[in-house]
């Protein structure tokens, strides 16, 4: 039994005053993880006997990967890591110590989770590991109650399990019954219980498989087990429901089916404006203007009068006139149809370019109590992979949204269809009339050199590789990271990571072995008889800029060279004459010329 004291109760009261004070902190989308680690002594060892990199450290450096991406990608994620199986504990709860609390990642976090990884402290850990103590339904019980006490809406909450040993050392059997039972309290609770399996001779049937299914309540089919590896990336962007609609084949044919995303936005961290004097964060506000009509009129006394959101209005072209509409009746102009995905026809399977114009959906059967759902949704994803079929249908994702065509095309082995979008033709680029010389047909022909050809042909071989997405990083990102992690240690300003999105051009030039002499000697011999191309003629550097006045603005008004001058040159000039400088370059030329 837990007791609180006077000085606790208010600190609570305190808490729920301010979450009801600011809504914004009840409501969003972010995701609760909680890291549970097993701190045995076992976890301090390792299949490949090396010493300084055990289980448990490896356990740490995940957390660490995740802990770094969440303070990149969203602040509003929350985060916490426990440990079980230490001679250290909490103040209530034997063996259980809770290293950071469930909240907001933040800086100082990672710093002490960098000193674990990166120092000797993983020692300290080792040295307190208990032999006999493994308390596995405390600690599931003190999450599940970590979980309960926040009063933040989550999209979703998970607890990740840590343990290299596959059968925990439990020898009675109501101890692992009531770990039993409270996996599967966790569905009730809206949790997710995932395991992370340590060791290769790792055996996940022995006993936290029928545990994470239990938990999640999800059938053998459909369950995937977690590795060490794909750990980060389910945690940062992991793939989630999109929507969940009825797929209508026919009259009073309904099959339930769930949208899921197939990658994700990549989101870095957001500018924040500060003062130069004080360097005080700043707050900015966008507000709409008119618009000025002609010259003549006062334009600062425009920009001092914003423009009501009623008051603005969106047109579209009918027939050559534009039509104009308020912004409520712009969100109405949508196809009124319920939503879902309504078949249309089956044609067989024919991939375009054109089906790529848009990241795909993937449609999956969803959990509905019904039997016949998933069976008759296998039966057709089975016999549409077979007979090289695809399905023709249309998509309506939410009310009031318009309706799209989009093709099914099957992938059994994935369980599921993808999704693509068929475009428009008019909303596709076409490239004919502006490409004509490089457009070859049937009747076109291009000009093939045999030699040339040979060339390429051994050049794609040398140079071709397997690729894989998670063999580059986003360089902007790797900035960011490599940011955060300056702060967090107090280090200097370090050199840029390497971005490996960049061809390795020494590479392939000693993989190409003597080929790019070839090509050049072949392709770049016609373009040395071509006429060089003619030097443009310089701007203003010629001209005389300095000490602006009245006068000599005016004469480059008359001899035409107002026009050569660049936008920052033209904003100069507008402030000498005591005219507004915004505009594109156009709008600051006819300004000048109108005042003269």
């Amino acid at each position: 039994m837990a007791f609180f004291d006077n000085e606790d109760i208010e600190n609570e009261a305190f808490e729920d005053a301010a979450l009801e004070d600011d809504p914004r902190e009840l409501y969003g989308v972010r995701e609760g993880t909680i890291f549970v680690i097993d701190a045995t002594l076992p976890m301090f060892t390792n299949d490949n006997s090396d010493p300084d990199n055990p289980y448990f450290v490896q356990c740490i450096k995940q957390y660490k990967e995740v802990l770094k991406q969440k303070l990149v990608w969203d602040r509003q994620d929350w985060i916490g890591l426990m440990l079980f199986g230490t001679e250290e504990s909490d103040k209530d709860l034997k063996h259980i110590l809770t290293l950071h609390n469930l909240s907001v990642p933040t800086v100082q976090n990672l710093k002490e989770v960098m000193k674990i990884d990166e120092g000797e402290k993983w020692k300290h850990y080792r040295d307190v590991a208990s032999s006999t103590a493994y308390p596995l339904h405390d600690v599931l019980q003190h999450a599940a109650r970590v979980f309960f006490a926040v009063r933040i809406t989550m999209s979703m909450r998970r607890v990740i399990l840590f343990t290299c040993q596959d059968n925990p050392p439990i020898t009675d059997d109501n101890e692992k019954h009531r770990i039993r039972q409270q996996a599967k309290s966790f569905s009730d609770l809206g949790l997710q219980l995932i395991v992370v399996g340590l060791g290769e001779n790792w055996n996940h049937d022995l006993f936290y498989k029928d545990l994470e299914m239990s938990s999640r309540k999800i059938d053998v089919d459909d369950y995937k087990r977690m590795s060490l590896k794909d750990l980060v990336e389910q945690v940062k962007v992991p793939s989630k429901n999109m929507a969940k609609l009825p797929w209508r084949l026919g009259e009073n044919v309904i099959v339930d089916v769930v949208l899921r995303s197939l990658s994700v936005k990549t989101s870095y961290l957001k500018k924040v404006n500060i003062s130069k004097q004080d360097n005080i964060p700043l707050t900015s506000h966008t507000y709409y203007i008119s618009r000025k009509n002609s010259d003549t009129e006062d334009e600062e006394s425009h920009r001092e009068l914003p423009v009501l959101e009623t008051d603005i209005l969106k047109y579209q072209k009918f027939g050559n006139e534009k039509i104009c509409f308020t912004l409520e009746e712009v969100k109405f102009m949508c196809v009124t149809r319920e939503p879902g995905i309504d078949l249309i026809c089956i044609q067989p399977c024919s991939y375009h370019p054109l089906y790529h114009v848009e990241t795909p959906y993937f449609v999956m059967p969803g959990k509905s109590y019904r039997k016949d759902n998933k069976l008759l949704f296998a039966a057709l994803l089975n016999k549409c992979d077979e007979k090289k079929l695809m399905i023709i249908c249309v998509v309506t994702l939410r009310k009031h949204s318009t309706s799209s065509l989009y093709t099914m095309i099957p992938n059994a082995t994935k369980g599921g269809f993808y999704l693509y979008k068929i475009p428009f033709k008019d909303n596709v680029r076409d490239i004919s009339k502006y490409f004509p010389n490089y457009i070859y047909d049937d009747v076109r022909k291009p000009p093939i050199d045999p030699e040339g050809v040979e060339v390429l042909e051994q050049l794609i071989e040398k140079l071709s590789f397997e690729y894989n997405p998670k063999l580059f990083s986003n360089p902007k990102l790797q900035v960011q990271l490599q940011t955060v992690e300056t702060l967090a240690l107090d280090l200097e300003q370090l050199e840029p990571p390497l971005d490996n999105t960049r061809p390795a051009i020494d590479k392939m030039r000693q993989l190409a072995d003597g080929l790019l002499e070839k090509y050049d000697e072949i392709f770049l011999k016609d373009i040395s008889d071509a006429p060089p191309k003619k030097k443009l003629k310089k701007s203003n550097e010629s001209i005389d800029t300095s000490n602006l006045d009245k006068d000599k603005i005016q004469k480059f008004v008359e001899s035409g060279q107002i026009v050569t001058f660049t936008v920052a040159k033209l904003r100069e000039m507008l402030k000498t004459l005591g005219l507004t400088t915004s505009g594109k370059k156009d709008e600051l030329i006819n300004r000048i010329k109108s005042h003269f």
